[in-house]
């Protein structure tokens, strides 16, 4: 029996390679192989011994299934009576194989979420027989009733434990005595395999991945010139004028007037000017650029939808080489505060990666934090809950001009 258990512990570990966590659906078929123990009622007098079965379910809803199970025990006898004359009764000892067969009902409580719990009522029968021959087959009705719980690693596959409490009603006066009712006890370990049924639609907003707002310096007026009114001498220099380029090079100006003078009949004088070359200038402008790649549900994946966005921040940090920028992550409410931070820090820097390793750019350029559960859309809703889980960035920067 341990060795079994061990068996499928493992196996059930090896299959946590699921995707997104779907939950129960309606429409879906259901195959649930498992193993387990078999406890009889104490009046059978015969061992616990570990079950095999299978189950077939459909889910009418995500609430509501049904199921089929079969499962199969071998087990022994442990009654040692003897009959008249001293003898061992002939079924001491034997071996027995008991086939147990069932329709069942299935409540599933929160359907959409990672971790299912469900009851199950049903009934069904019970045939105990003796592989070795010599005492009849034993066929009885049986009811029952249960639970359990389902742990989803993915779309289509969980994890699952399930007990029942069986009520077996004897009837066969030739086995053991007859007209009893039996209290046996199953409990099991299993895999649920998921087939078709209608998956929930998330609905994707996809946000403009860039704003910008260019604020262009406004040139300052050159102050009026200062003149000297002295008869016969030069007026002071006027400022010098605004470079004709005010992000490159070019050409200021400044004039120095000549008074007229008695001298010359009092015609004026040329006046004197001179120019010079302006250095060249860095002319730079405020943008603004946003980001926003949202997650499925416990993922750190880039969607393909999103890559646009991503791109479209590579382009502008290609083209910018001196801006820095930090991208933040977020999760929905569902989960602790401790896995959720560090989700939230893997999907900034899914992110972080992505501009790295495709468009080059600098790790030291990009900031990426994880700030964990975010309240922002109404986690109530799969919708909100959607929204929440998302890599955001709405930064201005200061660029220069090219």
């Amino acid at each position: 029996m341990k060795k079994e258990m061990a068996g499928l512990v493992a196996l059930l570990l090896l299959s946590t390679a699921g995707t997104a966590l779907a939950g129960q659906r309606a429409g879906a078929f259901s195959l649930s192989p498992f193993v387990g123990g078999y406890t009889f009622d104490g009046v059978e007098r015969l061992e616990t011994r570990p079950v095999y079965g299978l189950r077939l379910g459909y889910d009418i809803t995500k609430n509501f299934g049904v199921e089929a199970t079969f499962d199969y025990a071998s087990t022994k006898s442990t009654d040692n009576t003897k009959a008249p004359g001293g003898q061992i009764k002939p079924n001491a000892n034997s071996n027995l194989s008991v086939y147990n067969y069932r329709i069942e009902g299935i409540y599933n409580f929160m359907p959409q979420n990672k971790l299912v719990p469900f009851v199950a009522i049903g009934g069904g029968g019970s045939t105990i027989s003796n592989r070795a021959g010599g005492e009849k087959s034993n066929n009885d009705g049986t009811a029952d009733v249960g639970g359990g719980i389902k742990y989803f690693i993915g779309d289509d596959i969980a994890l699952r434990a399930d007990t029942r409490a069986i009520m077996s009603f004897h009837h066969n006066i030739d086995f053991k005595g007859g007209g009893d009712t039996w209290m046996n006890y199953e409990y099991t370990l299993g895999v649920q395999f998921l087939f078709g049924g209608k998956k929930p639609l998330v609905p994707i907003v996809v946000e403009p991945a860039k704003t910008v707002v260019v604020k262009k310096a406004e040139p300052t007026p050159p102050p009026a010139p200062v003149l000297v009114p002295v008869d016969g001498k030069v007026g002071a220099w006027s400022d010098w004028s605004a470079c004709s380029a005010p992000c490159g090079s070019g050409s200021q100006n400044r004039t120095r007037p000549v008074l007229t003078q008695p001298a010359n009949g009092g015609a004026q004088l040329p006046s004197l000017n001179e120019s010079r070359s302006c250095n060249v200038q860095t002319c730079k402008e405020e943008e603004k650029i946003n980001l926003l790649i949202e997650f499925d549900f416990d993922k750190a994946v880039i969607k393909k939808e999103f890559y646009p966005n991503a791109d479209a921040v590579g382009a502008f940090l290609t083209k910018n080489d001196k801006v820095s920028i930090t991208v933040e992550g977020w999760t929905d409410k569902i989960g602790t505060d401790k896995y959720n931070k560090n989700l939230s820090q893997r999907r900034a820097n899914a992110v972080k990666s992505y501009l790295v390793n495709k468009h080059k750019i600098d790790p030291a350029r990009i900031t990426a934090v994880g700030h964990g559960k975010s309240f922002k859309y109404d986690n109530k809703t799969e919708v909100g809950r959607y929204k929440n889980r998302r890599v955001e960035m709405n930064q201005a920067v200061t660029v220069e001009k090219k």
